[in-house]
């Protein structure tokens, strides 16, 4: 059961590999969600759907990997460059000329990589979360290897080849753990596992052996600062104090090489949109407002006339 249902959807397909996309309401702008990791899908913003499409126009899409979006193993088909045509992809198909970008984790990086190469497309972005090269990776994440079994299956450990094959449940319980790192988040968590289960192992393995973010966090960090550089658009961050996924000095590495406005969420985990949405939603709101203008005043009077 959703709050909301779609009022269209489809799908893109690029090279062969096939993307589910969701189109709700019709305001203005249009505000694109884009996924994270494949180990969840567009349910993610099942707490921003119902809200924003009172407003604005706004479409979601499942990563290659999870949802109704399909599941190769070629772990080439999981390069950031495959879902940023996801993305492009999708804007294409739904007559979207430019949008918002709102993105976490993963997503969040995607978000920059569009903003930066596709100016014309990006009305502005918010990242939550951010995976990015800039910053330092969490203490306890160091040392621990994807490739070679570890010396232990704790922690960080889980995260694998060999534990995703023998217990994949167990990593998803692990890893959702970390993404809802706040107090009371069962729910969030059962359903963050249950996302997962709708993926396999191999798939997030390939994902993983993509030629991805990884490669700049190791061999190209000079080329993601000047990504970052080349974003013009307006820019917000929201991160988690308390985030157990990523570190909190990536968003404020980010906002100290773009000039963007940081705001900590004090006592937040991964995702923040996830389990503060009435505050992130808040945010947003008010930043598609400050950059869009009376046009976003008119498409949230439509949208409360119509409720």
């Amino acid at each position: 059961m959703r709050a909301r249902y779609p009022d269209q959807e489809g799908y893109v397909e690029q090279h062969g590999v096939r993307t589910f996309y969701e189109v709700y309401g019709t305001g203005q702008p249009t505000v694109l969600f884009l996924p994270a990791w494949a180990i969840g899908h567009s349910r993610y913003w099942k707490s921003q759907v119902p809200y924003f499409a009172r407003h604005y126009r706004v479409v979601t899409f499942d990563p290659r990997g999870n949802g109704k979006s399909d599941r190769p193993l070629d772990p080439a088909e999981y390069a950031d460059t495959e879902y940023v045509r996801d993305a492009l992809a999708v804007m294409d198909a739904t007559h979207t000329q430019h949008a918002v970008m709102i993105g976490f984790s993963m997503g969040a990086w995607l978000a920059a990589i569009l903003a930066a190469h596709h100016p014309d497309r990006v009305l502005g972005v918010v990242m939550a979360g951010s995976s990015s090269p800039l910053g330092q990776m969490l203490p306890e994440r160091r040392g621990y290897s994807f490739d070679d079994p570890n010396q232990t299956e704790e922690g960080w450990g889980k995260l694998n080849r060999h534990y995703l094959r023998r217990d994949y449940r167990g990593f998803l319980q692990f890893f959702y753990s970390k993404i809802f790192s706040e107090p009371h988040s069962t729910k969030q968590i059962d359903d963050g596992v249950s996302w997962g289960m709708e993926t396999t192992p191999e798939v997030l393995i390939a994902t993983r052996d993509s030629v991805d973010l990884s490669t700049y966090m190791v061999k190209r960090l000079d080329e993601a600062v000047a990504l970052y550089r080349y974003i013009r658009c307006p820019l917000l961050l929201i991160h988690g104090d308390s985030d157990a996924v990523v570190s909190h000095s990536r968003s404020a590495a980010i906002a100290e090489v773009t000039g963007a406005s940081l705001v900590t969420i004090a006592g937040g985990g991964h995702h923040v949109f996830g389990r503060e949405p009435v505050r992130a939603n808040l945010l947003v709101r008010d930043f598609i407002d400050r950059i869009y203008g009376p046009w976003s005043n008119l498409g949230r009077n439509i949208g409360m006339a119509g409720m």
